[in-house]
């Protein structure tokens, strides 16, 4: 299946489902934490670093899901995933879980 989706489009996709409010999330975490409780800079960043994990779990399948359905090829996902800071390199292995799990549906 040919893509519609041009690797700006795809990019630009990582960086407003993942990336950026992953930011958002870390750095609100940060201060939240620093305002609000005792911890010092080193525990509230490792806390904003778990929330920032988790939600950066849902958020690659989301995107992954999102790409596979417009069509986009599973290598050329995993590539520009992994350029735009979406995803890791080992992540082609979950890349193929999604798209199994969408293919049995």
């Amino acid at each position: 299946m040919n893509s519609k989706i041009n690797n700006f489009k795809l990019v630009l996709s990582g960086f407003l489902i993942v990336n950026i409010p992953i930011t958002f999330i870390m750095l609100t975490s940060i201060g939240v934490t620093l305002s609000f409780t005792n911890l010092n800079f080193t525990e509230s960043l490792i806390i904003a670093f778990a929330i920032g994990w988790t939600y950066w779990e849902f958020a690659s399948r989301y995107w992954i899901k999102w790409s596979l359905k417009r069509g986009v090829e599973k290598n050329r996902l995993h590539k520009i995933g992994i350029k735009s800071f979406v995803l890791w390199p080992s992540d082609m292995k979950k890349i193929e879980q999604i798209e199994a799990k969408m293919n049995q549906n």
